[in-house]
């Protein structure tokens, strides 16, 4: 090539020195093609065009919480939330001030986690209640001193959540994110074991809030979330089969684990329970009490917690499925009047 070529940035690649011995031997000549070097530069100089461009508008603050479900976790390491938020066209901020690992949610120390639902029903609902007291003080701590003083003073303007821990924290956490700063949630996806939403096609699912049973009415009632499974009529306990009942369901598919495989199908969703709790109060103003009995993903529970207003709604009891039943496990907001 041309000496002057060599020199226009398209021909050009800088290397250290180590890299340069590697690549100019002879003897890798065959390895490190021409094709192959300038694949990787181009694929290099995508992803920098793409980072630098992003402004400070798209910057994201990243809050991970992290815990187990009937004694499993998964890897939703900091680089692997990064790259999703990347995905969705936003740069990461970890607040880097609090802790390296940047807000970060972290159950799996708290006593009891992965064994809470052990037992019999009776035993382990006892043994959830004291985990889930010590567990929502972990996540009130995360949130009061790292979390909101970044949002007072003005650092935190968007936040990108990541949640692998049981319902009813989730469902918490969603409630005690600030509800004025704008949020994406995000969702693991089974079939690539992955956080990155896969690219949006095909149709978005919807879903309906339908009442299945008048029951009465008093100050409490049922609503059965059916979406990434069913719950049977004959499986919601016996103490709430006289209450007032709802069904929220898809409308336009069948309910599966992976139902979410959009991002507009969860909002979707999130609009859905906005309406449901906007219904309620309008409909129900004696309505004190709302038993909720999720078969949900997990990015749907923080949904469910910001659509909720604990000074305007029901306050919520989560039931979870332990050793076979539903049993109440977490109350969220708190009962007036």
């Amino acid at each position: 090539m041309d000496e002057a070529l060599r020199d226009e940035a398209d021909n050009l690649m800088l290397l250290c020195a180590q890299q340069h011995t590697e690549i100019d031997a002879k003897a890798t000549q065959d390895v490190f093609t021409v094709a192959w070097l300038r694949r990787l530069k181009q694929e290099h100089e995508d992803r920098i065009r793409h980072v630098t461009g992003l402004g400070p508008d798209r910057a994201t603050t990243v809050v991970r919480m992290l815990g187990s479900v009937h004694g499993n976790a998964v890897e939703l390491s900091r680089q692997t939330a990064a790259n999703a938020v990347t995905a969705c066209h936003r740069f990461p901020l970890f607040l880097e001030s609090y802790a390296r690992h940047g807000v970060e949610i972290n159950l799996q120390h708290t006593p009891g986690e992965g064994s809470a639902a052990a037992g019999s029903a009776s035993s382990a609902a006892a043994a959830s209640r004291s985990y889930y007291r010590q567990a929502v003080q972990v996540i009130d701590d995360v949130i009061r001193h790292q979390l909101r003083p970044g949002i007072e003073r003005g650092s935190v303007q968007h936040v990108s959540v990541f949640g692998f821990a049981r319902l009813p924290l989730l469902v918490y956490l969603g409630l005690r994110l600030d509800d004025t700063v704008p949020t994406d949630i995000y969702q693991r996806h089974r079939p690539e074991q992955s956080w990155v939403w896969p690219a949006e096609s095909g149709p978005v699912t919807e879903f309906a809030v339908r009442p299945v049973q008048g029951g009465q009415d008093g100050d409490e009632a049922v609503v059965i979330m059916n979406v990434s499974g069913a719950i049977a009529p004959h499986e919601v306990p016996e103490e709430l089969a006289d209450l007032r009942r709802y069904e929220i369901s898809p409308t336009n598919a069948a309910t599966c684990p992976d139902i979410l495989r959009q991002c507009a199908s969860l909002r979707c969703l999130e609009d859905t329970l906005r309406t449901f709790f906007a219904r309620l109060e309008a409909e129900a103003k004696t309505l004190r009490r709302l038993h909720v009995l999720p078969a949900i993903p997990m990015s749907a529970a923080v949904a469910l917690g910001r659509a909720h207003h604990p000074q305007v709604h029901p306050q919520l009891v989560i039931y979870e499925r332990l050793a076979g039943s539903y049993v109440p496990t977490l109350e969220v907001g708190q009962v007036t009047g």
